[in-house]
């Protein structure tokens, strides 16, 4: 095969894979300023994989709760919460966790399941209702990311000066646990794979994530509650809907 062909050969899957995701051909001198931008450029001015992914961002009027391969060959996400040219790809650790209880055809789900799944692999949503977003994500069968390593989840372990038996959320909504028995003297951790996860808050009519003042919450909070109570939102935008039920 000479070079021309291979030239050829290249514009054609390329051409073939972007039919498939969008259902059209580009029209490549119709780009735009932010269309020149677009993630599946190789290289580009505006990835920043030192960035943090944000969840839920709007491209092109879609809302996405995880990363996506629109328009890719590989996962990304934006970097801001509405898509200005700014994104990075996604490692493991920049999806967000699943979301339990899920449902998936009116049906309610606590863990990772395989029904629906092409591959036959673990998935789980990453929002209350796949039916209503279908957002959702392979799930991670092993503990991954942070400083020991990626080794498994050690329970119980100290951490300050308390024993903890489950993973803890951090301040960026990642569970996270000890990998060793005593986190306060180690200081080791990695996060927890999602198999490990199962439904610890209450099902619908709660949805999770919802937005609260500009913040993701993805489980039930007391946060402006004049009775100190418990309470998570039924919608993803509180603050546009302003409803709500105690948990």
């Amino acid at each position: 095969m000479n070079q021309w062909s291979t030239y050829l050969l290249g514009w054609m899957a390329f051409l073939l894979y972007f039919y498939k995701t969008n259902g059209k051909i580009p029209n490549l001198r119709s780009l735009g300023k932010h269309e020149s931008m677009k993630p599946w450029i190789c290289i580009s001015i505006y990835q920043d994989n030192k960035a943090t992914c944000v969840f839920p961002f709007i491209y092109k009027g879609s809302t996405y709760f995880s990363c996506t391969r629109v328009n890719s060959f590989s996962p990304w996400c934006a970097t801001r919460a509405v898509y200005d040219g700014q994104w990075k790809n996604c490692m493991v650790e920049d999806y967000p966790r699943c979301i339990f209880p899920f449902i998936y055809r009116g049906k309610s789900y606590k863990n990772c399941i395989m029904e629906g799944s092409f591959f036959g692999k673990l998935w789980c949503s990453v929002t209350s209702s796949f039916d209503e977003k279908q957002q959702w994500k392979y799930c991670a069968v092993n503990e991954y990311g942070g400083n020991s390593f990626s080794k498994p989840c050690i329970f119980p372990s100290i951490y300050r000066n308390n024993v903890i038996s489950e993973c803890i959320e951090n301040e960026s909504n990642k569970l996270w646990c000890p990998t060793t028995e005593n986190m306060d003297k180690d200081g080791k951790w990695s996060l927890c794979a999602d198999t490990r996860l199962s439904s610890f808050v209450p099902g619908s009519p709660c949805h999770f994530p919802f937005n609260y003042k500009n913040k993701n919450y993805f489980n039930c909070t007391n946060k402006g509650s004049e009775k100190n109570l418990l309470w998570c939102a039924t919608s993803y935008n509180y603050d546009k809907d302003h409803t709500w039920v105690y948990c």
